[in-house]
């Protein structure tokens, strides 16, 4: 005796799989945009990280953007020193890595920086008072606007140097 499958089994399997289709799809799409928040939620955080180690050591620290590389590197000015050019690479206090975020890989995968607009340039430092500057260390005179693909746009206000993500 020969089995097989009738056709409304098929067609049930078919149905079923469908509808499975058809509600998983869009929490694919959904996983994109959580990259993309995600990922601008930790750019905020290397900006927040590099405006308080201004604040607490009195020192002027650096973020530089590369949006050809997608990443964001934080650096810092040893006492004594005052300028970007002067600045060596910052410490993660977690690894002892040098402080870099990369985008566009791992839990980041697909996520890139569009545009960094930052004073006419893609780097952004922080006085000892938090207050965001250029590299000629001057205050900003416009928010700086990091944008990631996907949409998020990290927000560096030029007066009181608050970091937000939209």
């Amino acid at each position: 005796m020969n089995r097989a499958f009738t056709l409304i089994e098929l067609i049930a399997v078919i149905v079923i799989t469908a509808i499975i289709s058809a509600v998983a799809l869009p929490s694919l799409g959904m996983i994109s945009n959580a990259r993309s928040v995600g990922a601008a939620q930790t750019l905020a955080a290397h900006l927040e990280y590099a405006r308080e180690l201004a604040f607490n050591t009195g020192l002027r620290a650096w973020v530089v953007l590369d949006v050809n590389n997608d990443t964001a590197a934080t650096f810092a000015n040893a006492e004594g020193t005052e300028t970007f050019a002067q600045a060596t690479p910052a410490t993660d206090p977690r690894s002892g890595l040098p402080m870099t975020l990369s985008l566009n890989t791992g839990d980041y995968v697909g996520v890139t920086i569009t545009s960094a607009v930052i004073a006419g340039g893609t780097t952004v430092g922080f006085d000892w008072l938090g207050t965001p500057i250029d590299t000629a260390e001057q205050p900003l005179l416009a928010d700086g606007v990091i944008t990631l693909s996907g949409g998020p746009k990290v927000f560096i206000h030029a007066v009181t140097g608050d970091i937000r993500v939209q």
